[in-house]
């Protein structure tokens, strides 16, 4: 019997789900407290894991970690499989597979030669696929049918019931594979139950039934209950006692979940022999140990006609008090199936669309809308009397308008240093308006262009110009357009005058001397006119920040004293006008201060020459805290000398080991101060 080959559709179900967010090697268990027992459901997350567990077993342990209320420590520890649970044989597998296509399914996975899937590969290369394909289908497929029924999961060492349990403790249950990990680690699975938390599966919730032709579409919850239920039984009654199971003992199963796109309700079609006749629905959860719970609230429903007629808008037209006709054709004959028409308006084909007209007659074909817009969308609304409704194709009416809007007026701007000109006018009180065209010119005379691409809405605009140019006006005029594209009068020309930009011209330096603290600096003044200002910056060259130094309206001379030695510095002076307009730098000058040399920081340096352990000993007075760096020089006599030592300036002596006999060797020394000063050299000559 397990010879046959299977061909099903994919499932999707909740152990399945583990492997897909989680790929490591492991078991997922979960549990129920019930009357006098604990219900246990495992699985493991991958194929491989699959396959060698079947081979080798489950062991399952617990632990009772709470009695009476108080904690159990340590825990007691229970083997309740002392030899690895194992798939029943396939002798075993007869009996349950003749009376449940899930334990059939089950038992070909386990033991069946083939196991076929639509869409496979034939010949070749295809074939190695094929058997890693089936590998995974057998995985799937086994899981799924564990999940639909509990006796078939336990046969297959996937269930466990544990009847020696006492009310009122806890217990903390691991399942493990019996697979050695030298072959693969597969991570146990965790899982704790009190039994005093034996509660009833909860009914499943928000049933509602759609009427339709010759059918009910029934959807209720699906995502609060999904880790609760892994399918559902749908019944039907006639008189709202007798009911009768629908699809049989196949229970439901939502194809459409995944972790990637969850779906929040379940959803069925019965179809019904007839419409106009009433029936009962009611729905039951099935958990993963087979357990059903009590029916959901039942709802009642009948199939309807489906409403076909479609009205037709035939002609829409204006009559002399500018109001909107609209007529409309309808099958006379489904009128019956009828409550009467709706009249909906959009101001756009797309919608949204309100009823501006109802309760119209079943045998009316004509109605006038009074509130005419410019552009209006209409659509004609069949009602049926079962809540259904059809709708005509859109039918789009214009009204006349021929008038244009008056002419903009109180047009004003200002206008910046940068060239942004702010535009604004009083805005047009027609109803229809559109929005307006800015137009521009460089002469009083010129014809002006057109600046704005699509008609604006607000009553202002901004504009950018040229400041920098030979004309010292820029002229504005604005448009108004209605809906229907009519336009108005210009507005008054308005003439706008560009601020004055020219720039003074720059100062110049003459000349620069560096003393041993400062460097003075001399310039001649900028010779435009209105000058406010001149501003004289600088900058250490290695770095890109410039600071304002000094500001003068006619000193032409200035002292930096606040400089470091052998730092380069530049420097560049601007003028600035009253406008506040600058002029372009003057040509820098970069200078460099001097680096001076103040008192004598080293003391008693000596040198002493150390033939018997080949070494030369380097010792000076110990040196104030200003010291930060001392710089030790060294070269064979004649030779031109090298930094040899760079030492912090609390050291105050040094061995030179790399020395050779019959050598004369010139050691200096100089001590840097925190200031940047430097002491002059001390020199030393030994001959080793």
């Amino acid at each position: 019997m397990y010879r046959k080959s299977i061909y099903l559709l994919f499932f999707m179900f909740f152990l399945v789900s583990f492997s897909q967010e989680n790929p490591k090697d492991e078991v997922k268990v979960v549990a129920r407290a019930n009357t006098g027992k604990i219900l246990l459901r495992w699985g493991v997350t991958t194929p491989s894991a699959w396959l060698k567990a079947n081979t080798y077993g489950y062991v399952i342990e617990r632990y009772t970690i709470l009695k009476k209320g108080q904690l159990v420590n340590p825990p007691i520890k229970k083997v309740i499989t002392p030899t690895p649970l194992l798939p029943g044989p396939v002798k075993d597998w007869g009996k349950i597979s003749e009376t449940n296509d899930y334990a059939a399914i089950l038992a070909q996975a386990l033991y069946g030669e083939s196991f076929e899937v639509e869409e496979m590969q034939q010949g070749g290369l295809a074939s190695i696929v094929n058997k890693s394909r089936e590998i995974e289908q057998r995985f799937s497929f086994g899981l799924f049918a564990a999940d639909m029924n509990f006796e078939a999961a336990k046969l297959a060492a996937l269930g466990y019931e544990d009847r020696d349990v006492v009310a009122g403790e806890e217990y903390l249950y691991i399942i493990q594979t019996a697979v050695p990990e030298s072959l693969l680690n597969i991570e146990e699975g965790k899982v704790s139950v009190k039994m005093s938390n034996i509660e009833p599966l909860p009914p499943p919730i928000d049933l509602i039934a759609v009427p339709r032709d010759k059918s009910i579409m029934l959807t209720w919850e699906y995502d609060l209950f999904k880790s609760i239920y892994t399918s559902y039984y749908v019944e039907r009654s006639e008189d709202g006692t007798n009911y009768k199971r629908l699809g049989g003992d196949t229970p439901l199963v939502n194809l459409n979940d995944s972790p990637e796109n969850p779906v929040k309700r379940m959803f069925y079609i019965d179809t019904l022999p007839q419409n106009n006749k009433k029936y009962y629905y009611r729905v039951l959860g099935i958990s993963p140990f087979g357990e059903q719970s009590d029916p959901s609230k039942v709802v009642l429903a009948e199939g309807i006609k489906e409403l076909t007629a479609i009205p037709f808008i035939s002609k829409h037209e204006i009559n002399a008090s500018g109001n909107i006709i609209i007529s409309w054709d309808f099958k006379k004959e489904a009128e019956n199936e009828i409550s009467g028409f709706e009249l909906n308006w959009a101001p756009k084909e797309k919608g949204p669309y309100k009823v501006v007209k109802s309760d119209l007659s079943p045998n009316s074909r004509t109605t006038v809308y009074t509130q005419p817009e410019e552009s209006s969308y209409f659509r004609i609304s069949a009602i049926g009397k079962n809540n259904q409704s059809t709708s005509s194709l859109t039918a789009f009416v214009q009204t006349i308008d021929s008038l244009p809007p008056v002419a903009p007026n109180g047009l004003q701007a200002v206008i910046d240093t940068l060239g942004i000109v702010t535009l604004k006018w009083n805005p047009n009180l027609e109803n229809d308006m559109l929005g307006y065209r800015v137009f521009r010119g460089n002469r009083k005379n010129d014809e002006l262009s057109q600046i704005t691409i699509d008609p604006i809405v607000k009553n202002s605009f901004i504009d950018t110009v040229q400041v920098k140019s030979l004309n010292a006006s820029i002229f504005y005029q604005v448009v108004a357009v209605d809906k229907r594209y009519n336009m108005s009068e210009y507005s008054d020309l308005l003439e706008l005058k560009k601020p004055s930009l020219v720039p003074p011209s720059s100062p110049v330096f003459s000349a620069y001397k560096v003393n041993n603290s400062a460097i003075s600096l001399t310039w001649i003044n900028s010779t435009s006119a209105n000058i406010k200002n001149h501003l004289l910056y600088r900058k250490n060259v290695e770095k890109s920040e410039w600071k304002l130094l000094f500001k003068t309206d006619t000193v032409s001379t200035y002292t930096d004293a606040q400089i470091n030695p052998g730092i380069k510095y530049r420097y560049a002076i601007y003028a600035e006008n009253e406008a506040g307009i600058q002029s372009v730098s003057s040509t820098p000058v970069t200078v460099t201060s001097r680096i001076s040399v103040d008192e004598d920081f080293v003391k008693g340096f000596t040198v002493i020459s150390d033939r018997a352990n080949n070494k030369v000993l380097l010792n000076w007075r110990k040196m104030s805290a200003m010291i930060t760096e001392i710089l030790i020089y060294k070269s064979k006599k004649e030779e031109k000398p090298t930094l040899w030592k760079q030492l912090p300036g609390s050291i105050n002596k040094l061995t030179d080991e790399s020395v050779s006999p019959n050598n004369t060797y010139v050691y200096q020394i100089k001590a840097i101060s925190n200031k940047g000063n430097h002491s002059k050299l001390k020199k030393k000559e030994i001959k080793f």
